[in-house]
């Protein structure tokens, strides 16, 4: 019995330690993390449910649970996150979908594995889990992009995201439903190196965006170089020059920011 718990856990906790060392510049609280991730094993529940009425078959597998599934991890990250203070840079967007994802397929895995045993368990460490983490990056990532932009882009691009998880999500699922052996050796050899590249993408153009604490910390680092030393106070100086904006784009309603701003000219947020 505690084998098989371990073999259902593990993956997820390998694959959580992959992305989260990705988040290097300004980590998230493990503390948050582990809320989003507890609240994603909870979505199980009302997902089972909204795929009751379905029948089994690849109506229920491939359409259905895609859309439930997605649908339900992202209103986790969305509903508890999207808005918290912690929730400051495009990276996030991805660190928390991942939590979520690995919640759901954690929870998902244990029922599966404790049924099904040792055989179900690893094939479920090699595909299931990493797929789960693969089609809420592709959400994550939109959902992090789409924070810092003006708020008149923000739905097509949630949406672009959320509906690519959903098609990867639905391929997957026809793929194992349809094929079988087939299917799975498709996964493992198209599908899941596929996502994983999108996700690795992903995840540099997120660390290089400017709203990212990478492109800060580099904004500030020249804007230092580039400054002469100013006179201190006390010799009729200015004192130290108050440092630019840490992100682009306003945090709270995605308006364009200009260096030197302390307040956002269109909602009044002020930058500490």
């Amino acid at each position: 019995m505690l084998e098989l718990l371990l073999l259902a856990v593990a993956p997820s906790l390998f694959v959580f330690l992959y992305i989260y060392r990705k988040d290097c510049w300004e980590p998230e609280p493990l503390c948050l993390l582990a809320g989003v991730f507890f609240l994603g094993a909870l979505a199980c529940i009302p997902a089972a449910i909204l795929e009751m009425p379905f029948p089994d078959g690849v109506i229920s597998s491939a359409f259905a649970a895609p859309v439930v599934e997605e649908g339900l991890k992202f209103l986790v990250v969305y509903l508890a996150v999207y808005r918290h203070p912690e929730f400051d840079e495009p990276m996030d967007g991805i660190v928390y979908a991942t939590a979520a994802g690995l919640g759901f397929a954690t929870l998902e895995n244990i029922l599966y594995v404790m049924d099904g045993g040792i055989a179900v368990g690893i094939i479920r460490a090699v595909a299931s889990v990493p797929g789960h983490v693969v089609f809420s990056c592709l959400w994550g990532f939109a959902l992090g992009t789409a924070k810092f932009r003006p708020g008149r882009e923000r739905a097509g691009i949630i949406m672009t995201g959320l509906l690519g998880a959903m098609l990867l999500h639905g391929i997957f699922n026809f793929s194992l439903e349809v094929f079988d052996v087939g299917g799975l050796l498709l996964i493992l050899f198209v599908l899941l190196p596929l996502g994983w590249w999108i996700t690795n993408r992903n995840i540099r153009a997120a660390q290089a965006d400017p709203a990212s604490a990478y492109s800060a910390l580099q904004r500030e680092a020249a804007m230092a170089a580039a400054a002469p030393a100013p006179l201190p106070a006390a010799a009729g100086g200015e004192g130290p020059v108050p440092a630019a904006p840490a992100h682009w784009y306003c945090t709270n309603c995605g308006a364009p920011l200009h260096e030197g701003m302390r307040f956002c000219e269109n909602c009044g947020n002020e930058f500490r």
